[in-house]
């Protein structure tokens, strides 16, 4: 289900009209209609005021996936019993799981359904950025699109799973706590030609990475849509 529609059915379902909407917002009708419409998508902050205003968790009003369960922040409810431990991250993983599964269930079943087919291997996306909250929104965004998306927080983190799971395209945000993001596109340069994607809240920041000699693919500038994110994605892997 696209956003669009998402965002139209759970208004509809809590009874909302646009203008009711868009005044707990304190944003214009316009602005609700053009999201419902396609014409607009909305940034990642809007996202969030947007669940806070339907009252309902971010991932529910972007996930794309029809699930039979509840979903809440920190818990999966299974016929009304919580499951109860688990972060966002866990509950996207164990979805997967569940669907890697059945998959591979049907496929024993019968092998030859897969005999002409072409095997597919999903795209491995690492994001290194110290805002959780926006990580785990690009991962419950960008996974249903059949992205394998990795997150981590801190630019040692990061180049360890650079390392460990050779991405094929990096999302890398300048303003790290440990490690200059400069510095790890330089290490990550010594050894890899893998495209890197700079986010960054001050756009004059590439002009040092240009003076420097690193190569980028390109740059986001922050706050970005969703959408945007996902453009880059598939402008670099096709």
């Amino acid at each position: 289900m696209e956003f669009s529609e998402s965002l139209k059915n759970i208004r509809k379902d809590l009874k909302l009209s646009q203008h009711d909407l868009a005044r707990r917002m304190g944003i214009a009708q316009s602005t609700v209609g053009m999201w419902e419409t396609g014409r607009r998508t909305p940034k990642l902050d809007e996202i969030r005021r947007l669940a806070t205003a339907l009252n309902i968790t971010v991932e529910r009003l972007v996930s794309k996936r029809d699930k039979k369960i509840e979903i809440t922040k920190n818990s999966i409810y299974i016929d009304g019993k919580e499951v109860g431990g688990l972060d966002v991250l866990d509950v996207e993983r164990i979805i997967d799981n569940v669907r890697t599964y059945q998959k591979a269930r049907s496929t024993s079943k019968d092998p030859s359904k897969d005999k002409t087919k072409k095997e597919y291997h999903a795209s491995k996306i690492l994001i290194i950025d110290d805002e959780k909250e926006m990580c785990e929104l690009l991962y419950s965004y960008l996974a249903p699109h059949n992205y394998k998306v990795f997150i981590t927080f801190n630019g040692q983190m990061g180049l360890e799973y650079f390392n460990e799971i050779s991405p094929d395209v990096i999302f890398l945000d300048l303003g790290l706590p440990d490690i200059d993001g400069q510095e790890i596109l330089g290490i990550i340069r010594k050894v890899s030609d893998v495209p890197i994607v700079i986010i960054t809240g001050n756009p004059r920041d590439i002009a040092d990475i240009h003076l420097k000699d690193l190569k980028i693919e390109g740059f986001i500038s922050k706050p970005f849509s969703l959408e945007e994110i996902l453009n880059t994605l598939k402008h670099i892997l096709g």
